[in-house]
């Protein structure tokens, strides 16, 4: 166990996760974290995989990338807050996708919070271990979201579905409406 994980706070009682990202390097590697942290969880690495699993597993947070194959991440957060009721749900949008209206755009999917990537282990914990107080606040103030961003603001990217600015690096907008192209989900 490192050092880091000595000063996070210890998770609230049992708690299931879902972990959804293309990049399954990214998805398992958060996912180990969050065992060893105790947590109870799962990974999806679409849209689709991620509303079956949800569906499955009845995650009591979500942590969902927004630039995702087969349905988007605003997609998906839209189906599970129609399909899942009452407010055990905490949706965490974990995005490279952090400008104002990627935020505004999380909050009118049904995000409760957005962490943009690179995500700090030690933030991701600390919502997790805080679920109740998130989902208490959240129901006391109404449809809000709460913003986290990355140690480094600078690396965060934009395009929305349909948009046609320049992804990371300058590489063209990813379309979330395609399905996933060939068997390699990390592509």
């Amino acid at each position: 166990m490192s050092d880091a994980s000595v000063d996070a706070p210890v998770p609230a009682g049992p708690c299931r996760v879902l972990v959804v990202d293309d990049n399954v390097d990214s998805a398992q590697s958060m996912s180990l974290l969050l065992r060893l942290e105790g947590y109870q969880v799962e990974c999806a690495y679409d849209g689709e995989e991620a509303l079956h699993s949800a569906e499955r597993f009845a995650p009591q947070v979500v942590l969902l990338d927004l630039g995702l194959p087969r349905f988007s991440g605003f997609e998906v957060a839209r189906r599970l807050r129609a399909q899942l009721t009452g407010d055990g749900l905490l949706l965490v949008a974990v995005s490279g996708y952090g400008r104002e209206r990627d935020r505004q755009a999380a909050h009118d999917a049904g995000f409760d919070l957005h962490l943009t990537k690179p995500a700090d282990p030690d933030e991701v914990l600390r919502v997790l271990a805080d679920r109740q107080s998130l989902r208490d606040a959240r129901r006391r103030a109404g449809p809000s979201l709460t913003t986290i961003e990355s140690p480094d603001p600078a690396a965060a990217r934009s395009p929305l579905p349909g948009s046609s600015e320049p992804g990371p690096e300058g590489a063209p907008a990813p379309r979330f409406d395609a399905p996933a192209a060939g068997a390699a989900r990390n592509a």
